[in-house]
């Protein structure tokens, strides 16, 4: 008979070890939807910048294939100020995910030699990504509300100068 009870004490488990399990089981499923969320953030912020730098590198093409046309301007998508080639850009960049930022214009175009240098074109796209997290990297180039420290990005800022053939 000692010998039943003895083995029925090894048997199963106790309830303090179940809630135990359960705990540890909540706090790594936390962390996993944490990790999860930080992902998708990032992923969000990543196909944002690759709309912007794709929208660049199709202007610095246009730009290249006619350099006359928008020599010495500076215009934004704001005002295109009846530039065909860039007003056809800016239709397009319109249609790409891209949020305008509230306080400035989408893009920029800068032929005028000050930004980059003669013979260069400074090509400026703005956006909100207000959903991302600051990264500590993308905090140099960001535009931030107010000025203040530790808040999240409104605009990030796209800048390329590309070299136009005279």
């Amino acid at each position: 008979m000692t010998r039943l009870r003895h083995t029925a004490r090894a048997r199963g488990f106790s309830l303090v070890e179940v809630m135990v399990t359960l705990f540890i089981i909540a706090i790594g499923a936390l962390g996993v939807a944490g990790l999860q969320l930080a992902a998708m953030r990032s992923n969000h912020s990543a196909y944002l910048r690759s709309h912007a730098t794709l929208a660049a590198y199709a202007l610095s093409d246009r730009l290249r294939a006619h350099p006359a046309e928008l020599a010495g301007t500076k215009i934004d998508t704001d005002s295109p100020d009846g530039h065909a080639l860039f007003a056809d850009w800016a239709g397009e960049l319109n249609r790409t995910p891209l949020e305008k930022p509230a306080d400035k214009p989408l893009a920029t175009l800068d032929c005028t030699g000050a930004a980059c240098g003669a013979g260069h074109c400074a090509i400026i796209i703005r956006w909100n990504d207000s959903r991302a997290e600051q990264p500590a990297l993308a905090a140099a180039t960001a535009v931030q509300a107010g000025g203040a420290a530790g808040r999240n990005i409104e605009a990030l800022e796209l800048r390329i100068c590309a070299r136009v053939p005279s």
